[in-house]
């Protein structure tokens, strides 16, 4: 029975809907961008330290625990962010809250694909359901009004979540339970890994520029925030198809190609949402989100998945949600917030579009070049 897994990643997108939405909420309090893009950042900050310690630790007890421990703790902390409205004190709160929630989401996918993968299960038709969780939540938060009813969406989550890993997914134990303790080190992995990482950094940050300041954008242009749930609803449900057929896709065309074409389909959408205002068909742009941060993401978990030793996955798992939603994360929503201040938001759209473009042209050209000498014995590329 693999339903438990399907009901996990349904919920453990919803709270990161809830995060990617927050935004509107913050500017409700009349934050500015770049007071909003620094709030943006706090859990992808203090994600340099959570994500470590928590899938270290899980990985020496029973994962389900720790899960549960997380998101039950999440669900207390987040009125934190709530009660307070100067914005240094928001900032603290989302710090604290950001220590235990972004956790849940590689931790309960650690989870996952550990089980499907040994019980010969297809974990991208288990992330479907992830992608299904956050399209609903964001149509959801682009019609909600009432603030108590946003965060408390966000708490029930969180005990949904802490109930579930305890009580209806099959106990996994950590990679290094009951063996001698590893030390980390960076050598363990191999640096082809590190140069996707370069390249998810920069080009997940526009992703998450573009959907952290969406309904910023449709009130700069006179448009109902609604329209940025709808969008980003399109965002999420568009992945569908793709996790559907990804082990094929990552089999067909191997990790790299896939990396430099779904940073250059980036590209393409941010420039496209830059340049055009009729609201219907910007909305439609999202719809690129088929090969943009999901091919990216899974092309990237599947090589951890597939090339790296189990004694150091949970490493590489680690730094892998280290970069996904954090570095990535800080640097667009806090230069994006900059862009957006100095330039208009608008603008850090063409930014961030160009950004993705040139990566994947360097990335491309430097994977190419390295391959050349040995194309006989390589099939990646």
């Amino acid at each position: 029975m693999i339903w438990q897994f399907y009901l996990l990643e349904l919920l453990i997108y919803i709270p990161r809907a809830l995060f990617s939405f927050i935004g509107n909420y913050f500017n409700q309090l009349h934050f500015s961008d770049l007071q909003n893009g620094l709030l943006g950042s706090a859990a992808s900050i203090i994600i340099l330290i959570s994500n470590p310690f928590w899938m270290r630790f899980a990985d020496r007890k029973i994962k389900n625990k720790v899960l549960s421990f997380v998101a039950m703790a999440s669900a207390i902390l987040i009125w934190e962010v709530y009660l307070f409205k100067n914005f240094w004190i928001v900032l603290i709160m989302t710090f604290t809250v950001g220590f235990v929630w972004t956790s849940i989401l590689p931790l309960a996918e650690s989870i996952s694909i550990t089980h499907l993968n040994q019980h010969g299960f297809s974990f991208g038709k288990a992330r479907m359901m992830g992608s299904i969780g956050f399209a609903i939540s964001m149509i959801v938060f682009g019609y909600l009004k009432n603030d108590v009813i946003f965060f408390l969406i966000g708490s029930v989550t969180f005990l949904l979540i802490g109930l579930t890993a305890l009580f209806l997914i099959p106990k996994i134990h950590g990679y290094n339970v009951g063996k001698q303790k590893i030390k980390f080190s960076f050598k363990n992995l191999p640096g082809e890994f590190y140069r996707m990482l370069i390249l998810e950094t920069l080009v997940i940050s526009s992703g998450n520029f573009g959907l952290y300041f969406f309904p910023i954008l449709m009130k700069s242009r006179g448009e109902p925030v609604s329209f940025a749930g709808i969008a980003i609803a399109i965002h999420a449900l568009s992945e569908v198809p793709f996790l559907f057929f990804a082990d094929h896709i990552v089999t067909k065309l191997g990790v790299k190609k896939i990396l430099v074409i779904a940073s250059l389909a980036y590209g393409i959408r941010w420039i496209l949402t830059w340049s055009v205002s009729n609201p219907i068909l910007v909305i439609s742009f999202q719809a690129l989100e088929f090969f943009n941060f999901i091919a990216i993401y899974y092309a990237i978990w599947h090589y951890v998945s597939s090339n790296i030793k189990p004694q150091h996955r949970s490493d590489a798992q680690a730094i892998f949600w280290v970069i996904t939603t954090g570095i990535s994360a800080i640097f667009g929503y806090i230069v994006g917030g900059w862009v957006s201040n100095a330039f208009g938001v608008k603008n850090g759209y063409l930014f961030f579009g160009i950004l993705s473009i040139c990566v994947a042209i360097i990335y491309g050209l430097y994977e190419y070049s390295k391959s050349i000498p040995s194309l006989s014995k390589q099939n990646n590329f």
